[in-house]
């Protein structure tokens, strides 16, 4: 995944950056306050911070996968690339998540694995060029023998954009007090909400990067 990224990094975060990082610091800074309650969290607030940032984001998700699966491409390519298979990639995640929710809701185990099964829903759309039901179901073929493998990577993923979370919150706190003493608070959440936004758009450059990689290799 790492080496996939490195080559051409500048390239891919300036491709991902506006559909994940001006999204998540736009929602930081301006939208609604991350429910802390069952009560809050009315379907406004579910679309604002969650519908709507993961479909922008996955522009700019399927756009790196395509930059990662042909060495040399333009980002005006991929982003026509990753806006042509949209459609078919929201669709084949709509059909998987039931299952992968009540995996999750039931016991965590089961949906991860499912999630691991379903994990190159986007390559096979960006690179094969499938449709919602052809995408999950060539992921779900892909997988059958290495599923263990992927699941592994996404718990490590997981853990490691727990920790990243965990650190980049801390860091943004202690300057927003910073600056906040030195009579700088509004400067000192634009810094915040940047760190936490770069966090973001690096997690899902290596989620896009490591299914362009893997669907490659099982190819």
């Amino acid at each position: 995944m790492i080496d996939a990224l490195r080559p051409d990094f500048g390239v891919l975060f300036a491709v991902a950056a506006p559909f994940t990082l001006l999204v998540s610091m736009a929602l930081a800074l301006f939208g609604p306050a991350p429910p802390t309650t069952m009560a809050a969290l009315t379907p406004r607030v579910v679309i604002l911070l969650l519908v709507l940032p993961s479909i922008v984001g996955a522009i700019g998700q399927l756009a790196v996968t395509w930059l990662v699966a042909n060495p040399g491409g333009t980002p005006r390519q991929a982003l026509a690339v990753a806006a042509r298979v949209l459609p078919a990639y929201l669709g084949a995640l709509l059909l998987a998540t039931p299952a992968t929710s009540l995996g999750l809701i039931a016991l965590i185990l089961p949906g991860l694995y499912i999630f691991a099964r379903v994990f190159l829903i986007g390559p096979a759309a960006v690179i094969e060029g499938l449709g919602p039901v052809a995408a999950l179901r060539r992921s779900w073929a892909m997988t059958a023998t290495s599923a263990w493998t992927i699941l592994a990577f996404i718990i490590v993923g997981l853990l490691f954009m727990f920790g990243a979370a965990v650190l980049s919150s801390g860091v943004g706190a202690a300057l927003g007090l910073l600056l906040t003493t030195l009579g700088l608070k509004s400067v000192g959440g634009f810094v915040g909400a940047l760190i936490g936004a770069v966090v973001s758009t690096l997690f899902a450059m290596g989620s896009a990067a490591a299914g362009a990689v893997v669907f490659q290799r099982l190819r």
